[in-house]
């Protein structure tokens, strides 16, 4: 009775609640600091609208804008709130092509989220692989790799994306490639940190005099404890990715014209701007900085929430 009045369980309440309240308090915790910051719960709302328009465009976008059969030439150019001569109403307007700037938006988060959550995952599990190789091993493999991890990091990544996209060329597929190559290094660097640590503690030498397989050992004991700052790497990669992506395709070298892209919209309405065109790039750039924004107000709020040090 002591034991449980110290922990400030009533006397006389079931044994078995103390259990259950224990049991839960780490996740309980965890959504109580994250939901602390109203403007990351803000940013996680819009966050998750965002992310379900791009999931269900095709079904909630009033029309397809890459469907040649939906798209009148003679449409192009209208202002936001215009009605067309079918009785369709253009609630952000139209741009040079006549395609309907909703529309064009909600495909353009499809594919601006899709390209950042492929990129990164991909680079994640090559990054942290190597991080981990680095980290576990050391001596040769670990400065070899370290100094390739170096080397990459010191130059710019929209310059090394450039130079691959210029032999890749155009394509989904190619920028993921060019994006997994510009942000693997940052995942081994923030892994192979975390795994240093991790290395000379209790477990993994019990692990070792064990003889358990390395691979056992890298993934299924280190790992799990080097995610806390891997996750925060992934939202402020995801992130990058995304407004790497509609740079390059702004710039003309990333996606083709026939896919829907966010960077591609900013471009088709950048030569009208002096005309006063400007919901052409304006729109498709406000929807581009709330996802960069609502991101890394997730990710900011993850880190303060998973370091201790760092909670405010």
């Amino acid at each position: 009775m002591t034991a449980l009045a110290e922990q400030g369980v009533p006397p006389g309440a079931p044994s078995d609640a103390v259990g259950t309240d224990q049991a839960d308090t780490p996740l309980r915790r965890f959504l109580a600091d994250f939901f602390e910051s109203r403007v990351a719960t803000g940013a996680l709302v819009v966050l998750l609208g965002i992310v379900f328009i791009a999931v269900f465009a095709p079904w909630i976008s009033p029309t397809d804008p890459y469907d040649l059969a939906t798209v009148d030439i003679m449409d192009n150019r209208l202002p936001p709130g215009s009605e067309s001569y079918t009785g369709m109403i253009y609630w952000l307007g139209t741009d040079g092509a006549g395609r309907d700037l909703l529309s064009a938006i909600f495909y353009g988060l499809r594919t601006s989220l899709s390209v950042g959550v492929m990129s990164g995952l991909i680079a994640m599990v090559l990054g942290s692989s190597i991080g981990l190789t680095a980290a576990y091993f050391g001596g040769r493999t670990d400065t070899l790799i370290m100094r390739v991890v170096d080397v990459q990091l010191s130059f710019p990544a929209i310059l090394v994306a450039l130079i691959l996209l210029a032999l890749l060329g155009k394509g989904v597929d190619k920028i993921i490639i060019a994006l997994v190559a510009v942000q693997w290094a940052y995942y081994a660097r923030t892994v192979r940190a975390s795994a240093l640590v991790e290395r000379r503690k209790e477990y993994v030498e019990a692990a070792t005099c064990l003889a358990l397989s390395h691979r056992r050992i890298l993934f299924r004991h280190v790992l799990p404890n080097c995610l806390p700052p891997l996750i925060v790497v992934v939202t402020v990669q995801t992130a990058h990715a995304i407004s790497l992506e509609a740079t390059l395709s702004f710039l003309g070298i990333g996606l083709p014209v026939t896919e829907p892209s966010l960077g591609l919209l900013i471009a088709n309405g950048f030569d009208y701007m002096l005309s006063l065109k400007y919901w052409i790039s304006i729109f498709p750039g406000i929807a581009l900085l709330i996802t960069i924004v609502t991101i890394n107000l997730v990710g900011d709020q993850l880190r303060d929430v998973l370091n201790p040090r760092l909670q405010r």
